[in-house]
Parts: C-alpha cells; sequence; structure tokens
C-alpha cells in the first residue's frame, strides 16, 4: 500500500491505496522569484511599448484593470503589484472584476482576490445582465458582443488573469477577459453555444469555433495592455507574459500545454480524482472540470471518483436543473443544440462521460440528489475508496491530486 494525501476543501485526507500518481512535475520558479518573474514579463513586452510609456503618452487618463473572479485562481495581487510600480500612480485607476454568468464575489472573496488593493481603487464587480452596456458588434458566427461600459469608456484598458486549461475554449486567459469576462450574458450564450463542435476541446485552439469567437469579440474593443500568468496546480507561478492581446496568449498557451498536459502509456480501471481542494472545488459546477480532464485514461466500463467538497452547493442552478431533467446524453445534447442555457452545457458534459464509464463522487452534497442522476454518492472519501476499490482484484488505479489543472491523455 502507499499512503497517498488527497485534497479535500481545505482539508488533505490520507489514503492507503496502491496506485500511479498522475500530476505534472513541479516546474515552478519558486515563491520568491514570482514578483522577478511579473516584472520581467513588464519590461520586456510582446508586440506593445511599456506599460509606463503608453500611461505617459496619456495624461490624466482613466486606467481600467480587469481581473479573475474568485473562481479562479489567479496571481491577481502579484499582478496588480508589478502593475502600479509600474504605472507610478492609483489615481484614476479602476479594478474591474469580470464575472462572465458568475455569482458575485462577497467580500471575503474581495479580500482575497485583492488583499490590500481592495482599499486602493475604485473596485467594479461586472453584471452581465446591466442595462448599459456597450454593443460593439457582432461576429462572423452570429454573437452579438456587449460590454462593460467602464471597461469601453477607459483611456487605457489593461487585461489580467491567469493562463489555464479549459474544457471547450481550448486555453483560459486573453481574450476570455472580455468574452465571457465583462460580457453580456446573451454574449456569453451565444458564444458558448458553439461549444458541440467537436474542435471545441480542451487544450486545443485551432480551428476551435469558441476560441475563435471570443477572438474577434474582443477585437472590437482591444485592451492596450495585457499581462496574464501561467501557474502550476499549486499555485506557484511559472511564467508570465505582457503586452498584445493576441501575442501574450499564443506565447503563453505553449507553455500552458507542456506545463499541464500528462501523457499515459497505461490505462485505468479506477481513476481517483481529486478537483484540487478549495476554491478549486467550491462548487460542483467548477470541480466538474476535472472529470473532463481526466477521463479519457479509463477504461470503457471503468469507474472515475470525483473528490469536490462543494461547499457551496452545485453551483448554478440550470446546472441542477438539466441534471435532473435530462437523464441521458442523446436528450442533454438535443437541448444543447435547440435550446442552449448557460449551466446547461456542464451537464452535457458529464452525461457524455457518463456513456463511457462509472461516475462516482465524494462531496458535502445531498446523496440523494446524486444518485438520482445515476452517479454514486458519498461523504467520506476512504468510504469512497473502500466501497469503488477493490483491492483484491487485479486493476489498474490512477490517483490525480489536482484534476482541475491536470490533462491526462493517453500517448499515442
Amino acid at each position: 500500500m502507499t499512503k497517498t494525501q488527497i485534497p479535500y476543501g481545505s482539508k488533505l485526507i490520507e489514503i492507503d491505496i496502491e496506485g500511479e500518481l498522475l500530476d505534472p512535475i513541479d516546474k515552478s520558479v519558486g515563491k520568491t522569484k514570482s514578483h522577478d518573474v511579473i516584472r520581467h514579463a513588464l519590461q520586456n513586452p510582446i508586440g506593445t511599448k511599456k506599460l509606463k510609456e503608453i500611461v505617459n503618452t496619456k495624461k490624466d487618463a482613466a486606467i481600467v484593470i480587469v481581473v479573475d473572479d474568485h473562481t479562479r485562481d489567479a496571481p491577481t495581487k502579484k499582478m496588480l503589484d508589478a502593475l502600479i510600480e509600474e504605472i507610478g500612480h492609483t489615481d484614476q485607476i479602476t479594478v474591474l472584476v469580470a464575472c462572465g454568468t458568475h455569482l458575485p464575489p462577497t467580500e471575503e472573496d474581495l479580500k482575497s482576490i485583492l488583499g490590500k488593493h481592495l482599499s486602493r481603487f475604485d473596485v467594479e464587480i461586472h453584471n452581465c445582465d446591466a442595462q448599459d452596456l456597450v454593443y460593439t458588434g457582432t461576429t462572423s458566427r452570429g454573437t452579438p458582443v456587449s460590454l462593460n461600459r467602464t471597461y469601453m469608456d477607459a483611456d487605457i484598458k489593461i487585461l489580467t488573469g491567469d493562463i489555464t486549461l479549459h474544457y471547450y475554449a481550448g486555453f483560459g486567459g486573453g481574450r476570455k477577459s472580455i468574452l465571457p469576462g465583462i460580457s453580456s450574458r446573451e454574449s456569453i450564450k451565444r458564444n458558448h453555444a458553439l461549444l458541440v463542435d467537436e474542435q471545441a476541446k480542451i487544450a486545443n485552439i485551432e480551428n476551435n469555433p469558441v476560441h475563435l469567437d471570443m477572438c474577434e469579440a474582443a477585437s472590437y474593443a482591444p485592451p492596450d495592455f495585457v499581462l496574464n500568468a501561467i501557474a502550476d496546480a499549486s499555485g506557484n507561478l511559472i511564467e508570465a507574459y505582457a503586452g498584445e492581446l493576441n501575442a501574450v496568449f499564443l506565447k503563453g498557451t505553449d507553455v500552458a500545454k507542456d506545463l499541464y498536459l500528462n501523457k499515459t502509456t497505461n490505462l485505468f480501471d479506477v481513476l481517483l480524482v481529486s478537483a484540487g481542494g478549495f476554491p478549486k472545488d467550491r462548487n460542483l459546477y467548477q470541480a466538474t472540470k476535472a472529470i473532463e480532464n481526466c477521463f479519457r485514461v479509463i477504461v470503457p466500463g471503468g469507474k472515475l471518483i470525483l473528490v469536490a467538497e462543494s461547499r457551496e452547493g452545485i453551483g448554478d442552478p440550470y446546472f441542477e436543473e438539466w441534471m435532473n431533467k435530462y437523464a441521458s446524453y442523446e436528450e442533454v445534447e438535443e437541448a444543447i443544440k435547440t435550446d442552449f442555457v448557460l449551466g446547461g452545457h456542464k451537464a452535457y458534459y458529464i452525461r457524455r462521460v457518463m456513456k463511457y464509464l462509472q461516475l462516482s463522487l465524494v462531496s458535502n452534497l445531498n446523496t440523494e440528489t446524486i444518485k438520482s442522476w445515476g452517479i454514486n454518492a458519498y461523504t467520506s472519501v476512504l468510504d469512497a475508496v473502500k466501497e469503488e476499490i477493490n483491492i483484491n482484484d487485479k486493476i489498474k488505479v490512477g490517483i490525480v491530486k489536482d484534476g482541475k489543472d491536470t490533462l491526462i491523455v493517453p500517448a499515442l
């Protein structure tokens, strides 16, 4: 037996099972050097002048800095430290929290995201249903783009964020700060409806209609400067890039693919997957990304056990409604195509995986609700391991400690 600690909420649960660890190798630069990495990015921008030079050309400019919300794990405080050092002042700066359609962050969430900067700036939380959003155009794929007014009115527009895996946009970061980050609900709905395309998949941006639509939307109101970071599953900074939106994003995705991708020659009968602990498993809506990242290395008919505390509940009413309403992949696929609803797409991905394997969930959620979806439900990691993994069988078991930031695929 091998003792392994699995993240669950704010805890580490120790388990005793024989299994192969599948998390990526730590490639971090070290916490003490993280500020240097960001500063280096700002001093060596790609495709633009330095931010200080941009600011100096526009006296008394209104500046907006777009930051990720509480569902992301970007090093926002470090990025703001470096940006203010570069800009030289905090006058006329608004920090805009890019929520997309997520619930707005609480005061506690804002403290976690911004730290000391919460009291230094005017902080605005984007509302995708606001009445004063600014229409900027309609993309070639039919997405009407309306954006946050504060962003549109700013003289200097700055995006921040982290480049991570995304299960249908390919990667997060870059253009996603605009769509969905600061867009209208209708803009987001129309863009996300493109996810049924076979090229709309994780770690892929080539011919990906979701990604391309986001890029087109961002081109209607491009930022003056972008700062994106790439961090490992533990939040340690790996690299940062600054400058022009598309150049920064493409540079970052190359690093992210190398960091998060894990190719294995093994296929597993059982995969025990932690979403990565809090805040990555704050709700089931966010944590299910770990399923999409890891299911490809499980044998047909095998098992995936998702460990996700979900202290904030399921996380989206439409996700819950669609899981209750549509019991098969075919049903939810038809619903996605005919009446796309944000949140329903999570049910689409889960039902698709459930066609091929048996899914179990360890969480704080109501077990009867989860069981009604056809998913085995547990409130204890140890109970799930005991029931789902028969140590007397000759089976291959894989263990993933941070499924939300680990893409595992079979080696060709």
